[in-house]
């Protein structure tokens, strides 16, 4: 006679089913407090940013001489194209025998072209930017870190509304090449804030001068 003997496989699949989702549950559960937790960090800490320079107090004498374009970033790719197609640009800044009036005259390498740009800013009282001679729905802005030496590098915003609409932030140094952290921190506070586009020149053929 054949004796069946009873089993138990089900029953224990089942316990040990019910064994594992006991184990995992919280494992998920802590995974997504985690999750919550990091992103609220991200949330909770603003974006590092630089020092808006007070236009009322900008004493055009400090910024005189040459100055190095370096990088540039932006929120939309497209308004980046221009400086692409530059190896290297160098200005220099000056002043005027008009009062509040300083002439910022630039060398653009592009290829083995140079061309020449000429602007005329307007340093006006009670205003928090420059004028653009010529370009009255052009604002410009200037910027400082508190990380590194102001004296060496500057940070130009250029701004203007429709039908134009593009807003753009120039890293500029007193040096040809600045140092590598200057201009990672650049790309970093930018980016932090939306505007991931980014171009470095990179200042390979000679200086038009």
């Amino acid at each position: 006679m054949r004796t069946h003997l009873p089993t138990r496989t089900p029953n224990g699949i089942k316990s040990f089913q019910y064994l594992d989702q006991g184990v995992t549950m919280p494992k998920k559960l802590a995974s997504l407090l985690l999750y919550v937790y990091s992103m609220w960090v991200v949330v909770s800490q603003p974006c590092p940013t630089y020092t808006a320079l007070s236009i009322d107090s900008l004493n055009p004498e400090e910024y005189r001489g040459r100055w190095y374009f370096s990088a540039a970033v932006s929120g939309r790719e497209e308004e980046l194209q221009w400086f692409r197609m530059m190896d290297s640009s160098v200005f220099n800044l000056q002043t005027t025998a008009v009062p509040q009036t300083i002439l910022l005259n630039g060398d653009i390498r592009i290829g083995n072209n140079c061309m020449r740009s000429s602007m005329t800013y307007k340093v006006l009282s009670g205003r928090n930017n420059v004028q653009v001679e010529g370009r009255p729905q052009r604002q410009t802005f200037l910027w400082g870190g508190a990380q590194h030496n102001e004296s060496d590098y500057i940070i130009v915003q250029a701004t203007e509304p429709a039908p134009a609409a593009f807003d753009v932030y120039m890293l500029y140094g007193r040096m040809k090449v600045l140092p590598d952290d200057v201009i990672k921190e650049f790309q970093e506070i930018f980016a932090c804030q939306g505007m991931t586009a980014f171009v470095r020149l990179p200042q390979t053929q000679e200086l038009c001068s």
